[in-house]
């Protein structure tokens, strides 16, 4: 412990208190209640003001605690008087000043402590503190209210007049001693009000108040919530009455507040003992030794009932005109008090939550992270932020309509929530992504465990307005301080791993790396690049033969995007097409393709074979964007004399996993126009069967997967025979994807497939290589 330093100008400040003549005084309530509104505005168990003497501290108000005096070095506020400002003991075990003192070790066990100098003269001649035995912080706007508390108690001292706004008030009032007290009850309590201090302490200032300056009577002020009565400030009443009126219903005959309440209309009672009103609480009000209660409805602005404002009397009592006046004007400061304080929270509230969901938005998540980032680094534990977005929230918004995707997103937020605990928080960053920052992580284990049990519950089935929308979530996962030590690039890395997570997989979460930093510059530089490949001619299409599996004859062949960068030269269809259809630019490349395809096929079947099939991949964003519908290819088969059968449209099982009428009403539109359509990739899927039930589906393209690893005593083999025959019973056609060794293309014609497709046969080649192709093959066949 560290003994305070004495004040150079000691002498005279000890001279300035002596000659106030306060010290060894009796207790006032003027004090007393400032330090009581101080411990309550603050939530510290105890307040004090108290006055540092040349060897000792005395007190003049003490919250909570019973002590008349203590000696000078082991008083807080003999370290108070040496600073210009709040002083502010955060945690006083944290404290190499404090650690020994015995206010710390003994009884009251101080943790924390936030002490304003009192000044007079100049002189800091004591302190108004609080303190608590429980380590907190004092943010800015709490150290401005311990000043302005702190120059209410400098104000007391010098006697000097009221604050500004009381004064220009008294001068609109009459020389009547009763407006006099009324100017000065409302003054203070505007004063609260201006100053936005808390409901329940302006309420309770309001009663108070017009208590020291009406004697004889008690207030009370009681809000209305809903159809019932709660407390709102009555500290003269006793307990057990106020905590049975509290929750009280409105109606007439519910005493006076509660007939005030329910008619809107003063309610008094001047005999309690015997008016009707009060029979059921007659023997409740004897016991609390109350005679009349004169009851006035708080109205708001509007009119309506915000609660009641009562004033009691021991004995039956009859109010004057001025007290009827008086108790109308008390009504209305705390209408005051009472729609600053909803208007505030209503304020407050729509600035910092999310409408639709009720979380934090933006701007608050950003406030939380900013203070559990403190809080970590204090404590130099770890901070974790979650980026999670829902999977295929814009196709399910698009067609399903905004009403189901808000719906969607509320029961979304709700899930989230379940999965955190209370120290975390969920907000919604904006459209379908949520930000969780959880706290206090020291095992990764647990994260982890976080992670899997929102994509756990987001995976579960939705029921929204009588549709079952399956969706899921992808989740990007950075951690303060080990990836980043700020807001902005904690955000940025979340995201970069979210984007990561959904890239590879939805349903799924990833670390943040560098690695990812890495990949999302690259993935920038490819959309812009990527928005200009048209124009400029760096996209073309190779076309990978097909081949009668009977026969080796090609009678199809797959079209596939490729990308000729011109300074980073061949890009895989992996890195764009994924960008290409999260940016919107999937439709525009695929009508590319689309008529590349239909010029070129015309060509082919007119010369090489008029059975011949081109097929071309699409993109599930192609059937649920309304304003590029896909639809329109039929129109430009029409326009350019393309023949319907000469066209399949390849599709993938994230397709169908949509369930959605629309999409199988488009599927069915290509069918009956003659355009076949091929299921691509299957058997990876968990329900692909189930699709060719309710799908027109005219091929099915056994995944390489299977293919690669085919011998005759495989399960891969079993697998493929199986899908085979019931390919056929169903009338389905079966191509083979990925043959490469003669084996797998004796052991596929053995079981009955239809169609091969592989490096065996030929790479994917330009156009016209693959004409070279058609047209060795048409010589062949036309040799005798």
């Amino acid at each position: 412990m560290k003994e305070p330093v004495i004040p150079q100008d000691d002498k005279a400040r000890v001279k300035t208190l002596q000659c106030l003549n306060i010290l060894d005084t009796q207790r006032e309530e003027r004090f007393d209640r400032i330090a009581r509104l101080a411990a309550q505005l603050f939530q510290c168990e105890f307040a004090s003001i108290s006055f540092i003497d040349e060897k000792r501290q005395w007190f003049k108000s003490l919250v909570n605690l019973s002590l008349e005096q203590t000696t000078r070095e082991t008083a807080f506020c003999a370290h108070t008087i040496n600073h210009a400002s709040t002083f502010i003991v955060p945690d006083t075990h944290q404290s190499e000043t404090f650690k020994g003192n015995p206010f710390v070790i003994n009884a009251p066990h101080i943790r924390f402590y936030a002490g304003t100098p009192i000044v007079v003269n100049g002189h800091r001649i004591g302190a108004l503190c609080v303190f608590d035995s429980k380590p907190r912080t004092f943010s800015p706007q709490e150290e401005g209210q311990l000043s302005d508390l702190c120059r209410l108690v400098e104000s007391e001292l010098n006697r000097e007049e009221l604050t500004w706004l009381t004064a220009q008030l008294s001068q609109k009032q009459t020389a009547l001693e009763e407006n006099q007290k009324l100017t000065r009850v409302r003054s203070v309590i505007l004063e609260k009000v201006v100053n936005c201090e808390s409901l329940p302490s302006v309420l309770k200032h309001i009663v108070e108040s017009i208590e020291e300056e009406y004697l004889n009577q008690y207030c009370s002020v009681l809000l209305l919530e809903g159809n019932r009565l709660r407390m709102g400030a009555a500290p003269s009443l006793p307990a057990f009455y106020n905590d049975i009126i509290d929750g009280v219903e409105i109606g007439v005959g519910q005493g006076s507040c509660g007939t005030a309440a329910f008619t809107n209309a003063r309610t008094v009672v001047e005999d309690i003992n015997v008016h009707p009103y009060w029979t059921a609480w007659k023997a409740c009000a004897q016991h609390a030794n109350l005679g009349a209660c004169w009851s006035e409805p708080i109205r708001g602005a509007d009119g309506a009932v915000l609660g009641t404002f009562a004033i009691y009397h021991e004995h039956a009592a009859t109010p004057s005109k001025d007290e009827l006046v008086r108790i109308e004007e008390f009504a209305h400061l705390a209408s005051i008090a009472i729609e600053r304080e909803r208007a505030n929270q209503i304020i407050w509230r729509q600035a910092n939550y999310d409408v639709l969901t009720n979380l934090p938005n933006r701007k608050l998540m950003e406030e939380q992270l900013k203070q559990a980032i403190s809080i970590a680094s204090r404590k130099q534990s770890k901070v974790a932020v979650l980026l999670l977005d829902l999977d295929n929230f814009k196709d399910i918004n698009d067609t399903l309509g905004h009403s189901v995707g808000d719906l969607l997103l509320i029961e979304g937020a709700k899930r989230i929530e379940s999965c955190v605990s209370s120290k975390d928080t969920v907000s919604r960053l904006g459209g379908d992504e949520f930000v969780l920052i959880i706290n206090d992580v020291t095992n990764f284990i647990e994260l982890e465990k976080v992670a899997q049990n929102i994509l756990q519950t987001m995976s579960l089935p939705f029921e929204l307005q009588e549709h079952r929308v399956h969706s899921s979530a992808s989740i990007g996962v950075t951690v303060f301080p080990d990836d980043a030590r700020d807001i902005v690039n904690l955000l940025k890395n979340a995201d970069q791993a979210m984007y990561s997570a959904k890239a590879a997989r939805k349903n799924s979460y990833h670390y943040y790396t560098k690695a990812l930093r890495d990949q999302a510059l690259k993935r920038m530089g490819l959309l812009s690049d990527l928005r200009t490949a048209i124009d400029e001619g760096q996209l073309f299409i190779e076309y990978q033969p097909i081949v009668d599996i009977q026969t080796t004859s090609i009678v199809k062949a797959e079209a596939l995007i490729r990308w000729h960068h011109p300074s980073r030269g061949r890009i895989a269809p992996d890195e764009f097409i994924g960008i290409a259809e999260e940016f919107g630019l999937i439709s525009e490349i695929s009508n590319w393709v689309f008529a590349q395809v239909c010029t070129k096929v015309k060509r082919w079947r007119r010369h090489f074979g008029q059975f011949l099939q081109i097929s071309v991949n699409t993109s599930p964003k192609q059937y649920a964007d309304s304003d590029t519908c896909i639809t329109h290819w039929l129109q430009y088969l029409l326009d350019t004399n393309t023949p319907a059968n000469a066209i399949v449209l390849e599709i993938t099982e994230n397709l169908l996993m949509e369930g959605d009428d629309r999409i199988s009403e488009k599927l069915f539109q290509f069918r009956q126009a003659g355009i076949d359509i091929a299921l691509d990739d299957f058997g990876t899927g968990y329900s692909s069967i189930s699709y060719l039930k309710k799908y027109p589906t005219d091929l099915i393209k056994i995944d390489r997967s299977f293919v690669n690893s085919m011998t005759e005593v495989s399960n891969d083999k079993v697998l493929c025979e199986a899908i085979i025959v019931m390919a056929k019973k169903l009338g389905i056609s079966v191509v083979a994807e990925g043959i490469e060794t003669k084996e797998q293309h004796h052991i596929l014609r053995e079981m009955g497939c239809d169609f091969g497709q592989g490096y065996l046969y030929s790479r994917p080649v330009d156009a016209e290589t693959f004409e070279g192709l058609l047209i060795a093959q048409h010589r062949q066949t036309a040799t005798p």
